[in-house]
């Protein structure tokens, strides 16, 4: 039995270094932020952006939510995680995906969108053998190394941990693969409950066995507001800008929206499901950032952290 742990998520925006340090101060325990090179609002580089984070924290977990691996080489992954690490004195963990959903920064970035796999799959196996410190080559389909190593190493031994993000049956078979944790996105609580399933199926057949600590992440938005159809409306509107797509068709299905009340029983059919990490996306507007999270940590995050989890 362990404790659920809680991050907040920033989504790319910029935040001033001491909004970044009231997240820390407030008690959660994870700092995630999105990422895209190329998209239709503004987003920042999720990198430098926990950069950012790193020199003004000096506790909280820092996490890409998600970096899209195939959109670099490997080698400048493993070299820009391991500095990551090193600035944050370990505290970073490493959620990669493969992306897709916004074709046109595949084509930015010169990538085949169809081989975003495949990159993903090799780009692993190098970033770990690079954080092993040893010399060595590599002879993949996409990718071609010899004679390589990488100085300093990460603070973290054998590296950050690695969290697979994706809802399809392959990011669930490379986060049996390659990863310490899996993290789905637009996901009920019903999916997540199967998808652990599922996971805990492919880890049989390929006879690996999970570690205690293997992280099963969701991410949720939440709305908050004591008048339920404010809290909805107010969540269509917000995510509605932040993904370009009509959100009253899904927003019931991937928004905890409500009183605090509501809002923890939401989540924690989550945590029922088998997830062992929440990360929260509040809805929120720019000017009231630290009232929000403020709020949320008063009402909710206690709660949610003092839940327990078999997985």
């Amino acid at each position: 039995m362990a404790n659920v742990e809680v991050g907040f998520h920033i989504d790319g925006d910029v935040w001033e270094p001491e909004q970044i340090t009231r997240v820390e101060e407030c008690g959660y325990d994870i700092l995630t932020t999105g990422e895209h090179i190329v998209f239709f609002r503004p987003i920042l580089d999720v990198v430098t952006v926990l950069a950012h984070a790193a020199a003004v924290t000096k506790r909280i977990k820092l996490l890409p939510s998600t970096l899209i691996l195939p959109l670099r080489h490997p080698t400048i992954v493993a070299k820009e995680l391991t500095s990551l690490d090193q600035l944050s004195k370990g505290r970073l963990i490493a959620s990669i995906g493969i992306g897709g959903d916004y074709p046109r920064e595949f084509h930015a970035c010169g990538i085949p969108i169809k081989q975003r796999g495949r990159r993903a799959n090799e780009a692993l196996e190098i970033i770990r053998q690079y954080w092993t410190g040893e010399t060595f080559s590599y002879d993949g389909k996409i990718f071609q190394l010899e004679d390589v190593d990488m100085s300093p190493m990460p603070v973290q031994k054998n590296g950050p941990p690695i969290w697979v993000c994706g809802r399809s049956d392959a990011a669930m078979k490379r986060a049996v693969k390659h990863g310490d944790g899996w993290q789905p996105y637009m996901y009920t609580a019903e999916q997540f409950r199967e998808s652990v399933a599922r996971i805990s199926e492919l880890a049989s057949e390929t006879g690996r066995v999970l570690p205690a600590e293997f992280a099963y992440t969701s991410f949720m938005y939440v709305s908050m507001h004591d008048d339920i159809q404010e809290a909805r409306n107010r969540a269509i509107e917000q995510l509605t800008y932040r993904f370009n797509l009509p959100f009253e068709k899904i927003v019931d299905k991937y928004c905890a929206y409500g009183p605090a009340g509501k809002i923890i029983d939401e989540l924690g059919q989550y945590v029922a499901a088998g997830a062992n990490r929440l990360i929260v996306g509040l809805v929120m507007p720019e000017a009231e950032r630290v009232d929000y999270l403020e709020k949320f940590a008063t009402d909710i995050l206690p709660a949610l952290q003092q839940m327990t989890t078999n997985s």
